[in-house]
């Protein structure tokens, strides 16, 4: 009997005995639901992953099959090289937003443009119909995307988490991290959606993630959250 398992950085760090404080082996009688692969709690939401315990399948010296628990020190790092390696796969073409996002503006603006042929057909029709009427100007259309990126920022309270959206390359780093806590709106920039889909942990990653450190993390809204003086002093820089 097989089984076919993904290979994440905590298995490749489970071969070295030097991080052995990480792992730690559960007897077969205490295996319950809370214990899932660690593949499958890296792509779960922050609700579930906070319910349950991350595992590797070992074989121990005997050949017996083992479930090894990661711990959460561990876990960050394997979220924080996942999402750099998502954006090495950008890089080189696969999954690759920017191509996505350019492919949809240049069909905006043939949209546009073809729109305005349309309306400069209609507008001749009729100043042919009514010569003795005297056509009122027509005002240069102002894109919503436009709008959007004249539009000043407001001004916000440092202890509130925001994003500057009009300044959003739309790279897609935060919606990795995190697809709940932010969206992106109809221009494909990205705001925050929901402060509790998350953590404060994801949001400061986010922030760091950020290729133009446009994510101003705030205060924590949970201030039992584990770790807070650490990422307290990581969002400085973001605020």
């Amino acid at each position: 009997m097989s089984e076919e398992t993904a290979f994440t950085i905590a298995d490749f760090v489970l071969c070295d005995p030097r991080y052995a404080r990480h792992f730690a082996r559960i007897p077969r009688e205490r295996w319950n639901t809370s214990l899932v692969p660690a593949d499958e709690w890296l792509s779960a939401p922050p609700n579930k992953q906070a319910e349950t315990l991350p595992y590797l399948l070992a074989v121990d010296a005997n050949d017996v099959l083992q479930r090894v628990i990661v711990d959460g020190r561990l876990m960050n790092v394997v979220v924080r090289c996942r999402t750099f390696w998502h954006r090495l796969q950008e890089q080189g073409g696969i999954h690759n937003s920017h191509a996505e996002i350019l492919l949809a503006r240049e069909k905006a603006k043939w949209d546009e443009q073809r729109l305005e042929i349309e309306q400069q057909k209609a507008t001749t029709v009729n100043s042919t119909a009514n010569a003795a009427s005297t056509a009122a100007p027509k005002s240069p259309a102002i894109s919503t995307s436009d709008a959007h990126v004249e539009a000043s920022v407001p001004p916000h309270d440092s202890d509130e988490a925001w994003i500057e959206t009009a300044r959003c390359p739309s790279c897609n780093e935060c919606q990795t991290i995190n697809d709940r806590m932010f969206k992106y709106n109809e221009n494909k920039q990205a705001y925050i959606a929901d402060l509790t889909a998350g953590t404060y942990r994801r949001l400061v990653e986010a922030a760091e993630a950020c290729q133009v450190a446009i994510i101003h993390p705030g205060k924590p809204c949970n201030p039992d959250e584990p770790g807070l003086e650490e990422l307290l002093e990581r969002a400085k820089p973001f605020v």
